[in-house]
């Protein structure tokens, strides 16, 4: 097995072990900083680094949201619940995502998201075109009564890289290409009983370098340097520039991504306000078929 593989296996491996432990402690009650911070330090416990902030998007929330640095938010039923992690292993990545339910009355939808991702882990193999995938995904959730999520994508990966150029639809697509062996892909279907699609918020807390052209101003290009130095092109949380560098640190984000080097991911929700449901695997192809490195649906299996 060469080194490169066996990173992108160990990424997995704590990926599914961090899932697992979400399982064990998302509960009514529960402080969302609280669940983000210890999912975070729970994967640098076992040797590797966020690949970028722990999202917990609940009900119509899509995507994107991860807790600010005071954020006061706690789970309440009925909710569902998506909590995307990702494990970096020297930049090898693994992104995964589930849903939890609590005290809700939406198991359908969350089955459907589920079923989807199994059917288009069977689809997904060197030399099928990717719109095929979509496809599959499509058909198993309006089949049973709901609606994929369209401006919503599975992608590939590479090092360093969550989103490495092709994308893996939610909807029958002739746009995205063949996957080929050497590849690796996030899959990730989302359902919803909304109107299928999402748009932005304009609140957000992650954020990631988009280029390193000096600003002119020494604290702005010292504090882009060291983004770049600890996350090199993965997205990093508000709550760790804080960390490390304070109000300072905060005021100096702020106006990176007013000067367009550092770009800010908005929120994302559902754009009827419908219920969103999702699970997502990594899936490295190989040339002897496909290795699912996260193996999230597992997890349910106990």
């Amino acid at each position: 097995m060469s080194d490169e593989l066996e990173k992108w296996i160990a990424a997995g491996e704590i990926a599914h072990k961090a899932l697992g432990k979400a399982i064990e402690t998302v509960d009514e009650g529960s402080s969302l900083l609280h669940l983000a911070e210890s999912l975070e330090s729970y994967i640098r416990q076992l040797g590797a680094e966020p690949a970028f902030p722990v999202n917990i998007s609940v009900n119509e929330v899509a995507a994107h949201y991860s807790p600010k640095v005071e954020d006061r938010a706690i789970l309440q039923p009925p909710a569902v619940v998506k909590i995307d992690l990702g494990a970096s292993v020297d930049g090898f990545i693994a992104d995964a995502a589930i849903t939890i339910t609590l005290g809700s009355s939406h198991t359908s939808l969350v089955e459907t998201a589920k079923r989807a991702l199994r059917e288009a882990e069977h689809v997904l193999k060197p030399g099928v075109d990717l719109g095929e995938v979509g496809k599959r995904i499509e058909t198993t959730v309006t089949m049973a009564g709901f609606k994929p999520i369209k401006n919503l994508s599975g992608h590939s990966m590479s090092r360093y890289s969550l989103h490495s150029g092709k994308c893996v639809p939610n909807v029958s697509s002739s746009a995205c290409g063949r996957a080929n062996a050497g590849e690796v892909y996030a899959v990730e279907p989302f359902a919803t009983n909304g109107r299928g699609y999402v748009v932005e918020e304009e609140q957000g807390s992650i954020y990631r370098v988009s280029t390193l052209k000096v600003t002119g101003e020494d604290y702005l290009d010292f504090l882009l340097r060291e983004l770049w130095r600890r996350y090199r092109g993965l997205p990093f949380s508000e709550r760790w520039v804080h960390r490390e560098w304070g109000e300072r640190g905060m005021e100096a984000l702020k106006k990176l991504v007013s000067k367009q080097r550092v770009q800010l991911y908005p929120v994302l929700r559902e754009a009827g306000n419908g219920v969103v449901a999702q699970f997502e695997d990594t899936l490295v192809l190989t040339q002897r078929g496909v290795l699912n490195t996260t193996c999230v649906l597992e997890l349910f299996k106990r």
